[in-house]
């Protein structure tokens, strides 16, 4: 029994690990992708996440000052803004459904 939970642990180790690189494919990607760059004070990479035409949006000085603010944990939050054509807008938070949540619309 012994042998089997071991073997299943490096299955599954092997199989959660990749060699891939994180790409800014998504915006909870694109968040953990700068805090990183700031961490690593790497302003050109941090500077290539952003839109075209928004690349210097952020000066050296402010990128530098981000890594006094960083710390070795981060809270990632994803919102969404809806403006509406009369000019209102909305923010609306989104929180993950944790697994051990229940749906409450059920």
């Amino acid at each position: 029994m012994k042998k089997l939970v071991f073997i299943l642990s490096i299955i599954l180790l092997t199989a959660c690990s990749s060699d891939q690189p994180m790409k800014p494919t998504t915006p909870t990607n694109t968040a953990h992708l700068m805090k990183f760059h700031i961490d690593s004070q790497n302003y050109d990479y941090f500077q290539s996440l952003f839109s075209e035409g928004r690349e210097d949006i952020i000066s050296e000085d402010a990128f530098e000052s981000f890594g006094e603010l960083s710390t070795s944990g981060a809270n990632f939050k994803n919102y969404e803004l809806l403006t509406f054509d009369s000019g209102e807008m909305l923010l609306i938070e989104f929180k993950p459904q944790l697994d051990n949540e229940e749906d409450s619309r059920l």
